[in-house]
């Protein structure tokens, strides 16, 4: 062999080696490539975040389009928090891998949160594409129109869905909304319609529908929907409601009255939706009997559904209250609170019950319980006091009806307190005190005619500042000109006064409007006639006022000398 041909064979042995050479390290690098894979998936599964994304990256050195690798990375960089890195490694992978659908959807996830739905949507486009019915595609490409406010091309997707699963409420309701939003009733209607007659037994959807019909102002439609809910479930929690309001729109109020009963009686419908309905049909009655006869019917049936409840109870005896049938309205109110104790309106009725009987150890027991109950209820305070004052515990009922004083906020409530701590410092003898709580109602309230009287009469008792009692009393003659307690003791102060025929003008007014005067008046009339020299008509009096009684302690000395005394 020449020496050329020795060369010629030296460098074809020497090419081919090398190929050799480079198939060999590119199959040993897919084999690292693998290895590494391998123990990034291991890694990824185990948790081991960091270590696996070096297994990745170490993976794509050795094979720099491996689009898996990519893959994986994306994922574990936005679990750290580098969701730059991810976007650019899926975007690559869906570069070199164009047909696979979880490239692809993991690009469009990323889109989603930089809210670009605009290539969400793109990405999804292709996958629907190849894949019209998938319905968890169908899913998210709606959720992102949705975004976008496209709503008629959401109204098509829906279709595309409903084709495939058939007529459901969540797909419904979706389109139901949307027709709300863009204003197209008629739509609404429709969609109610197929769903109601994909599912005809389903009484749900029925009153949907019945409510659809109603706010479309087709009230006789939805009355056969409702007609139709009754006859196939009687005992639907909300069929007596609906009616009740259909009725009621119709202005046959009979009927509304007959459903509102069997609201209350219906055992599938929640307590606190009955007290609601009761709430609502009563709100615009007036105080009549036909409206009393209706309560009394209606805590009836709360009392029948719900014994253990306290509204019933409450409801009766309030219609006994107002019908002043105090004994048993104290008794149904007794029932309320023994099924709740803590119901303010119960207590506070109960009270107002027991004064109306005026029965003073109920009273007493009553709202000593509830003060318990309401320690910062001033009401409860002032009738304790009260019943403390008809039972002569002076000392006690200062103290309460102070402390009651105290907690209101309500300025008449707070002249209330003011006067009846008046009342208890007359009962003690105190005047100063009196006078001063007489002046402390006047300065909140200077019109309150029966302090006003009160402070007057007192003072002319005292012969005190008669001329400011004067000015108190015609105050009160002019608030209540036909009040006899009032004019009594305006003619009583111009007796002190020394005003005696004046006086005597005044006090026959008392007979003029009292047919049954009491013995006070008497008294003080013939005391004026004494002093305007009729003994014989004086000495009259006296005998009539003792009759009557309620009387100074000088009458029977009056009678027996024909003399006055005071």
């Amino acid at each position: 062999m020449n020496r050329g041909g020795f060369i010629l064979l030296f460098l074809s042995l020497f090419l081919a080696d090398c190929v050799f050479c480079q198939e060999t390290a590119k199959s040993q690098n897919l084999a690292k490539n693998a290895e590494a894979f391998s123990l990034g998936l291991e890694n990824k599964f185990n948790e081991n975040y960091s270590v696996a994304i070096e297994h990745f990256e170490k993976a794509l050195e050795l094979f720099p389009e491996d689009h898996a690798s990519m893959y994986e990375l994306s994922a574990l960089y936005a679990t750290l928090g580098l969701s730059e890195k991810g976007f650019e490694m899926i975007k690559k992978a869906v570069e070199l891998d164009g047909s696979n659908k979880w490239y692809k959807i993991r690009l469009a996830d990323f889109y989603k949160q930089q809210y670009d739905y605009d290539s969400f949507i793109t990405i999804y486009d292709e996958l629907l594409e190849s894949d019209p019915n998938n319905l968890e595609y169908l899913e998210v490409y709606i959720d992102a129109l949705l975004h976008l406010e496209r709503y008629e091309q959401v109204i098509e997707k829906l279709n595309v869905y409903e084709e495939n699963v058939g007529v459901n409420e969540y797909i419904s309701l979706q389109k139901i909304e949307i027709y709300n939003y863009i204003g197209k009733k008629n739509e609404i209607l429709h969609e109610m319609e197929k769903l109601a007659n994909a599912y005809p037994y389903e009484t749900r959807y029925l009153s949907m529908l019945a409510e659809a019909y109603m706010q479309s102002g087709r009230d006789k439609d939805a009355y056969q929907i409702y007609l139709k809910i009754k006859k196939l479930n009687p005992e639907d929690p909300y069929i007596n409601i609906a009616l009740l309001e259909y009725y009621k729109n119709q202005g046959e109020l009979d009927k509304a009255f007959e459903e509102f009963i069997l609201s209350i009686k219906n055992k599938n419908l929640d307590y606190n939706t009955k007290a609601q309905i009761y709430e609502f049909w009563f709100s615009e009655k007036s105080n009549d009997e036909n409206t009393a006869k209706q309560a009394k019917a209606a805590g009836e049936a709360f009392v029948e559904t719900h014994p253990d409840k306290e509204i019933g109870y409450y409801v009766i005896g309030t219609v006994y209250f107002n019908d002043e049938i105090y004994d048993q309205s104290q008794k149904y109110y007794l029932d309320a609170i023994a099924r709740d104790s803590t119901n303010f309106i119960s207590w506070y009725q109960l009270v107002f019950t027991d004064a109306e009987l005026n029965n003073v150890d109920s009273l007493y027991k009553h709202t000593s319980t509830a003060m318990r109950f309401y320690p910062e209820q001033p009401i409860f305070y002032m009738f304790n006091g009260l019943s403390l004052i008809d039972m002569k515990r002076y000392e006690e009922a200062v103290k309460v009806l102070e402390k009651g004083r105290f907690m209101s906020a309500d300025k008449k409530l707070t002249s209330s307190f003011d006067t009846y701590i008046a009342d208890v410092y007359h009962e003690l003898g105190n005047k100063e005190k009196m006078y001063e709580q007489y002046d402390r109602v006047l300065k909140n309230d200077p019109e309150n005619v029966y302090v006003l009287n009160n402070y007057a009469y007192f003072l002319s008792l005292d012969n005190e500042r008669l001329e400011d009692a004067l000015k108190m009393s015609a105050l009160t003659i002019e608030k209540e000109p036909k009040n006899v307690t009032y004019i009594d003791t305006y003619a009583w102060v111009l007796y002190k006064l020394g005003r005696y025929k004046e006086a005597k003008k005044w006090m026959e007014k008392v007979f003029s409007y009292d047919k049954n005067p009491q013995g006070i008046n008497y008294e003080h009339y013939g005391d004026i006639l004494y002093r305007l020299g009729d003994t014989k008509k004086a000495v009259q009096n006296w005998k009539k006022a003792k009759k009557l009684g309620e009387t100074s302690e000088f009458i029977d000395q009056k009678i027996k000398d024909e003399k006055i005394y005071e």
